[in-house]
């Protein structure tokens, strides 16, 4: 038995959407022995991919194949992670580098505060003149 790479990646909830999965395998994320996986490529049980997600770097073993999406307690019987420690440890100082430098969306963009508008009120008010 076999199953379409994108399929089985989007089941097996290594990407949230299947065009997702089909949009890795394009751009050469998803690896087989270092070799691209085209997104209709069949995969067979015990092959082993390699998926880049940003800076994590998964390693899984093809056990098996579902006919749906799975849930995530599921996912242990179809799938082997073979990921590093190293590479995952690597991802998480990644994150945490990252959130240091540039903070998240909703901590950036906020309302202007009494004192803030005031201060706004009041140049705009120069401006005018």
């Amino acid at each position: 038995m076999s199953q379409r790479a994108d399929k089985w990646l989007h089941h097996v909830r290594v990407f949230k959407t299947r065009t997702l999965a089909t949009q890795a395998c394009a751009r050469g994320n998803v690896t087989i022995g270092g070799q691209p996986v085209k997104a209709s490529r069949d995969l067979k049980p015990g092959d082993t991919l390699e998926i880049v997600r940003g800076d994590l770097r998964l390693r899984l073993k093809v056990i098996a194949f579902s006919a749906v999406r799975l849930g995530p307690p599921k996912v242990a019987e179809f799938c082997e992670n073979l990921t590093p420690l190293e590479w995952i440890q690597r991802a998480s100082e990644l994150r945490r580098e990252r959130e240091l430098i540039q903070p998240r969306a909703h901590e950036v963009v906020a309302k202007p505060d009494k004192k803030q508008l005031r201060e706004l009120r009041k140049f705009w008010e120069e401006q005018e003149e």
